[in-house]
């Protein structure tokens, strides 16, 4: 029998596809613990990993303020020589909020609707868009004035968790540039896809002010110290709208950038997108992720785990894979086993692969599926 692992060494061993002790247990679980707990905090989350006795793999915010994506209360960021405006209105029982920078080149403006609790889709209150910031080519100049100073990140926050997490897990720095909350929320997809066809300049143009802005922050976290990359392209995957040549065309080569500058640095580049990828799965491994998340089964998704795992396996890191919705929230008890007990036996054998979610398991969830995910994994996750 081998020596039992701490959380930390487990994940890195699957992490650099080797064998560990057991299958590390390593699902998204946010969304669940705000209900269960009252909170999905960090602190939570290691709370949850104690109870019921899964390996934290923890992405915290990115350092940079998401104030592209969701209006805010402050913006201590700006530089002097810029003033931001908000008009805040309750509409149809939630805000809409109408904002304006004035920056020296000019000014910026979008517009925003928040919809009331309940009424939001998603895991939390996805802002409406009814007026996106990049409305042409010369507000990406007028952006520049406003987007916060990518060599100064502020990496209290983790450094502070990293510690206090400790061997019970490994903490990362969640990484959203070029597309995901920052060009995706600033042009819009819909506008991006139009530009793809209609304005290829201004498309390129757009990608490579964000690119060099999150390569720009990304060095800034090496250098500090950050040594795991949670690099989330959702945004950019197939089920987004997107197509494959398009994909490969436009967004391989940016996270190509991505992982060789974590790589030089000894970092782990972990790559997420929770929607269809059996056939971008080989371009996230050749672009150089160390980590590939979430395999997401049929009918939400299409990974084929036993064919992903042929494929890839010997290349990356398998995570994820379990359904969220049809198997732990509407499943049964027994389902939920057989899933389980189906990855394990397909993706496990080898090393290299973390048992997950498809994405954050969901309140709502019945808690004996829960814990028939984790009991099941425990029982047939060891390596003999």
């Amino acid at each position: 029998m081998s020596i039992p692992m701490t959380s930390r060494a487990r994940l890195l061993s699957a992490m650099h596809r080797e064998i560990p002790d057991r299958v590390p247990i390593s699902p998204r679980i946010g969304a669940f613990l705000t209900v269960y707990y009252g909170s999905s905090s960090w602190m939570h989350h290691l709370k949850a990993a104690q109870e019921f006795g899964f390996d934290l793999c923890l992405p915290v915010a990115n350092p940079v303020p998401t104030f592209i994506l969701s209006p805010s209360l402050s913006y201590r960021f700006l530089p002097p020589d810029v003033r931001v405006t908000q008009q805040v209105e309750e509409q149809d029982g939630g805000v809409r909020v109408r904002r304006t920078y004035h920056t020296p080149a000019g000014s910026l403006s979008d517009d925003t609707y928040l919809a009331p609790p309940g009424r939001e889709y998603g895991v939390s209150p996805s802002p409406v868009k009814h007026e996106t910031l990049i409305k042409e080519p010369d507000d990406l100049d007028r952006l520049r004035y406003i987007m916060p100073d990518p060599t100064q990140p502020d990496l209290h926050d983790y450094f502070e968790i990293d510690r206090l997490v400790g061997e019970a897990g490994i903490v990362e720095m969640t990484f959203n540039p070029p597309l995901d909350h920052f060009l995706g929320d600033a042009r819009g997809m819909t506008q991006l896809m139009m530009d793809y066809c209609l304005d290829r300049p201004f498309f390129d143009r757009q990608f490579a002010f964000f690119q060099d802005y999150g390569q720009r922050l990304l060095q800034s976290a090496l250098e500090q110290g950050v040594s795991f990359i949670f690099a989330t392209w959702y945004y950019g995957s197939l089920s987004a709208g997107w197509s494959p040549a398009i994909f490969r065309e436009c967004f391989v080569p940016l996270m190509r950038q991505q992982a060789e500058l974590v790589h030089r640095y000894g970092g782990l580049y972990h790559v997420y997108d929770d929607g269809k990828m059996m056939r971008t799965l080989g371009d996230y491994v050749d672009a150089g992720a160390d980590v590939v998340e979430t395999l997401t089964p049929p009918p939400v998704g299409d990974v084929d785990l036993a064919e992903a795992k042929r494929l890839y396996g010997a290349r990356t890191c398998l995570k994820g894979y379990v359904d969220l919705l049809y198997v732990l929230k509407m499943g049964t008890v027994e389902q939920v086993r057989e899933t389980v007990r189906q990855a394990i036996a397909v993706a496990a054998p080898g090393g290299g692969f973390i048992l997950g979610t498809s994405d954050s398991i969901r309140e709502g969830t019945p808690p004996e599926n829960i814990r028939a995910y984790f009991e099941t994994a425990h029982r047939y996750g060891r390596y003999l």
